[in-house]
């Protein structure tokens, strides 16, 4: 890939890992937090041991949730980056023409880097 197309695919990777950087301080730490305040809690019940760890299930069970709402929309995501680019290598073995392969991802990565945006504050929702 030129340096161009290598720029917009090194800008989306850039801003993944952005988004994933500030989903895990601004929205798993505070519920993981959470999740051991509840946690203490549960430690000073004085039922029997399935009441404690009944309790304690039910402290992760929200961050548990979100974070696999989170992971499978970023995964889907990812693939819907695969797929361009797989159109791209198709489109490339019939042609043989880096050029127009290069130009191909890099409108991937640039029209993903905007979905990207879009999709962050669904994924930086509490849930």
């Amino acid at each position: 890939m030129s340096g161009v197309q290598l720029k917009a695919v090194q800008d989306l990777q850039a801003q993944l890992t952005k988004v994933m950087e500030e989903l895990d301080h601004k929205v798993f730490r505070p519920q993981q937090k959470a999740a051991f305040q509840c946690s203490i809690k549960c430690t000073d019940l004085r039922g029997p041991q399935e009441e404690m760890h009944a309790c304690l299930a039910k402290c992760g069970e929200p961050i548990q949730r979100h974070e696999a709402a989170v992971m499978g929309e970023l995964q889907e995501f990812q693939h819907r980056v695969q797929r361009c680019v797989q159109q791209c290598q198709d489109k490339q073995a019939t042609t043989q023409d880096q050029g127009k392969f290069d130009k191909c991802v890099s409108e991937c990565a640039v029209f993903y880097q905007k979905e990207l945006a879009s999709l962050k504050p669904q994924l930086m929702k509490k849930r």
